[in-house]
């Protein structure tokens, strides 16, 4: 990436934490949200769930038997 790039990315970063911890708060938030690292759990497992699933398709629908070609 060139250099502008690494700078506008650094700039967008700071602004978003910046926002985050002195910016309004939602005043309609949810019950979830008092959960210490929900959304990286929720994240955690949303990835193990894809990994495990895609694996599951592919050993159901894309792999082959060992002796496919030999027949």
């Amino acid at each position: 990436m060139k250099t502008w790039h690494w700078i506008a990315l650094g700039v967008v970063t700071a602004i978003t934490v910046g926002l985050q911890l002195f910016g309004p708060e939602n005043p309609k938030g949810h019950a979830w949200d008092r959960i210490p690292a929900f959304y990286a759990l929720f994240g955690f497992v949303g990835c193990v769930l894809i990994i495990v699933v895609s694996k599951a398709l592919g050993k159901a629908a894309l792999q082959k038997k060992e002796d496919y070609y030999d027949d």
